[in-house]
């Protein structure tokens, strides 16, 4: 598959509109793309995060997961008041200051979505005490049902890929559709590739990774799993946009596991040494907290890649307004090429520590430092 095709498919995912427990359109993109490969598997477990897998690649007890969620923060539709107003829910982070007076896209159904605007917080629902409520209006009588998804409002782009400019993507739902774009496009590119690489893409990230903590109490995973989680992480001025994917050592609330990432660290360096035009970072970041950290609380080894984001959650620091998210299509590029190369590196470089008595990872590089240079002590 071209890399082309893997554009579009970024193109079209981060178009898609979804919200936390309202996935269902990038659930129906992700089942036709399983059923347009013969050899993949698709199973939800009973909290509907998705597991794809090879029917040619023998299962084993220590998988190496692609992990990357569905959702994006949006509104649910929660109440309808009369046929041109309703109450929504907004489920994920985003400051109360950017909602007043913004637009709003109603998706029901195929209908064409139609706009509509916020106009004021709405008071708290004895229901959901915790939900935060906003009251929209439209300036025609609208079809609506509750459970609908209700996106910012962003004229689409046109041609082949829509949103593309100088190199940059400009899209209404990068976190986390891009990050599943990427894990999509690796695992097609692993069609042959013999080793149980699977794919976990989870729901409800955005309200504090519900899902992810779902298939940690439904054994959705096994426990010997290794965990490699991708994000859209916001940009600093340290960890920029452009500058290649970003090996991830830690979020806002906890640090990963300290040997695998060091062992992707390794083979990120690796392509480098071979390939001097091939960019990638290694970062603390620390704008949000991810699923990798959840993964850890429950005792699953887990790391996270990640893409460096413009407009954290669609917001726009600068103008203090609601705008498109934006990533590097180099960095994307950069992303699916060491996905790929830690899919098929990270299980043979273990082997052959192993095979070495060595172990691998980090620690036999420092018993070995230590034997050579213990004289000092």
């Amino acid at each position: 598959m071209s890399t082309d095709q893997y554009h579009q498919w970024l193109c079209e995912l981060t178009h898609l509109p979804t919200a936390t427990g309202q996935e269902d359109r990038v659930i129906a993109w992700i089942t036709k793309y399983a059923k347009s490969r013969p050899n993949v598997i698709v199973k939800a477990d009973r909290y509907g995060n998705l597991v794809l897998s090879r029917k040619s690649v023998p299962a084993t007890n220590s998988p190496i997961y692609i992990t990357a969620h569905m959702d994006h923060p949006a509104f649910v539709l929660h109440e309808v008041i009369d046929s041109k107003t309703v109450i929504a829910e907004f489920r994920g982070g985003v400051k109360d200051e950017y909602f007043p007076g913004t637009a709003v896209l109603l998706h029901h159904g195929e209908d064409k979505p139609v706009k509509g605007k916020v106009v004021e917080i709405a008071l708290k629902d004895e229901v959901l005490p915790d939900a935060k409520l906003f009251k929209i209006k439209f300036s025609k009588a609208v079809n609506a049902a509750i459970g609908d998804v209700l996106t910012w409002a962003f004229t689409r782009g046109t041609g082949k890929l829509p949103g593309v400019r100088k190199g940059l993507l400009h899209a209404p739902a990068c976190d986390d559709l891009a990050g599943l774009a990427a894990a999509i496009a690796a695992f097609d590119s692993l069609k042959r590739c013999k080793e149980d690489v699977r794919l976990l893409l989870t729901r409800a990230e955005e309200m504090a990774f519900i899902g992810a903590i779902g298939a940690c109490k439904a054994k959705t995973i096994e426990k010997k799993s290794r965990l490699i989680c991708l994000e859209t992480s916001k940009s600093f001025a340290d960890s920029p946009i452009g500058d290649g994917p970003i090996v991830r050592v830690g979020d806002f609330t906890s640090t990963f596991d300290p040997d695998l990432t060091y062992r992707i660290s390794k083979i990120a360096g690796d392509i480098q040494k071979q390939d001097a035009s091939f960019k990638w970072q290694r970062k603390l970041m620390t704008g949000g907290t991810c699923e990798a950290s959840a993964f850890g609380a429950y005792g699953y080894i887990s790391t996270c890649l990640c893409l460096a984001l413009g407009h954290y959650h669609n917001m726009n620091e600068a103008s203090l307004k609601i705008d498109s998210e934006i990533i590097s299509m180099a960095d994307f590029d950069g992303l699916v090429r060491l996905l790929i190369a830690v899919a098929k590196g990270l299980n043979q470089a273990e082997k052959k520590s192993q095979a070495s008595g060595a172990g691998g990872g980090l620690k036999p590089v420092l018993d070995d430092l230590f034997k050579r240079r213990k004289r000092v002590l």
